[in-house]
């Protein structure tokens, strides 16, 4: 049994109106759960503290998933990422803060852990929990300020998930802070949900982030599934939580083992073996790579055969090989295929172009044409395309965040075309690195085909 958190006097001593509850699965907690939290604090002044209130892993709800580390270390990982959240030396959230001269509202002085769920062993309902709040709260408390994201408001509407029993406990006893996130569903479709299924209104204040500085934004893109994604793949992980819990995690080696996502069965029934959530993805964004190649494959092969100009070479930067492989690996590829130059730092790109652009940056515009025009003259190819970037999340130390941001040129007989990419940031490596390739590709195809 995991002991009770003890939070620090000031956080006990604040009534419900100053203080938000905001529910924690903490599997893991990221930089995303802290820069939400920070935007409900500079949207609600009202409020002076935060509570996490820390999930047991064991959930009610039958589509989500248990925990994958025990609660007594998501225990210890959200109290080392609180204490390291306001420090720019530890985190990479309060080290954007200070770049755009702000600073952090939220920290060890103004949010806490509740650990009140981890004392039981079963699953605990939201109802229930709240019933110990308010059961634990001084008596003339007002409503507990309950934050939701629009995808909690929407599985309420299931039965399934919230019992009928727990509905008019959650509308009576909170006034909920939902929160309204780029590129989720609209607070107002998932309230209009609730009502229609479960005949439920819920008090409630909408809070968008859409506006929040854009140094905060940043970090909403983020979730524990990309986290955990990143661990797995062995990427940097302290752009994504602060260093110590950083740390903790690449040493300790959780969450490497990835989440099962599916298991491969062979038709005579027996089990191939498991892929996890991020292989599953990889593959997806492979399938698009791979059906992208073809698609320039057969165009490239059918100009070789009508004697059209056919001709390819290509540049890489962070991709790696990946553009070149999809490509090669293709039996009679030889028809068209002229060069590749891999060109990952500076150095090696000033060696294919001759001089470096005005422009100061390695990953620009300005660079990708460059570069697409100086291997097409020295390859004699008809067509080049050129790729740079930053492939992969960020790493808590560069200052830069063009994570999952690239630069496409693509040239030929009829003219040259450029592209920016800019994808979420926080996915991992390999993921940007195929997407990116995925892109170079169809921009090439928009160039032989005009």
């Amino acid at each position: 049994m995991v002991p009770d958190a003890a939070l620090p006097g000031a956080l006990k001593q604040l009534p419900f109106a100053s203080t938000l509850f905001f529910p924690l699965s903490g599997n893991p907690i990221g930089f995303n759960h802290l820069a939400a939290a920070e935007g409900m604090l500079r949207r609600h002044p009202a409020w002076k503290q935060v509570v996490f209130v820390l999930s047991n892993g064991r959930h009610p709800d039958p589509t989500k998933a248990g925990a994958e580390v025990d609660a007594a270390t998501r225990l210890e990982l959200c109290q080392m990422a609180i204490a390291g959240a306001a420090d720019p030396a530890r985190s990479f959230l309060a080290k954007q803060a200070a770049q755009a001269g702000d600073t952090l509202r939220l920290g060890p002085e103004t949010a806490g852990v509740s650990t009140r769920e981890l004392r039981q062993t079963g699953a605990v309902r939201t109802a229930q929990m709240v019933t110990w709040l308010r059961e634990e709260a001084p008596p003339g408390q007002g409503p507990i300020a309950w934050c939701v994201g629009t995808d909690l408001v929407r599985r309420m509407a299931d039965p399934q998930i919230f019992a009928d029993a727990d509905l008019p406990v959650l509308a009576r006893e909170c006034r909920y802070a939902v929160l309204e996130r780029p590129g989720e569903p609209s607070a107002g479709e998932a309230l209009a949900l609730l009502r229609e299924r479960r005949g439920v209104t819920l008090p409630c204040d909408v809070f968008s982030l859409a506006d929040v500085p854009d140094w905060l934004a940043k970090f909403l893109h983020l979730s524990s599934t990309l986290i955990r994604h990143a661990a797995e793949a062995g990427d940097p992980l302290g752009g994504m939580l602060p260093g110590d819990a950083a740390e903790h995690v690449v040493r300790a080696g959780f969450y490497r083992g990835g989440r099962v996502g599916a298991r491969l069965v062979a038709p005579d029934g027996k089990e191939l073996g498991p892929r996890t959530q991020w292989q599953l993805a990889v593959e997806r964004a492979q399938a698009g790579l791979d059906a992208e190649a073809q698609r320039v494959f057969d165009l490239l092969t059918r100009r070789h055969a009508a004697t059209q100009p056919h001709g390819l070479a290509l540049v890489e930067g962070c991709v790696g090989g990946v553009l070149t492989e999809s490509l090669a690996g293709r039996a009679g590829a030889s028809r068209f295929f002229r060069q590749a130059r891999f060109a990952y730092d500076r150095q090696a790109k000033v060696n294919l172009i001759g001089e470096y652009p005005k422009e100061p940056s390695a990953a620009s515009t300005e660079m990708v044409a460059a570069l697409a025009r100086a291997l097409r003259r020295e390859a004699q190819a008809d067509y080049c395309v050129a790729e740079s970037g930053a492939a992969g999340p960020p790493d808590g130390i560069r200052r830069s965040f063009k994570n999952g941001e690239c630069w496409l040129a693509a040239v030929g007989p009829q003219g040259e075309r450029t592209a920016h990419v800019a994808l979420n940031p926080f996915l991992t490596r390999k993921e940007h690195m195929i997407e990116f390739s995925r892109r170079a590709l169809a921009l090439l195809r928009e160039v032989v085909g005009s």
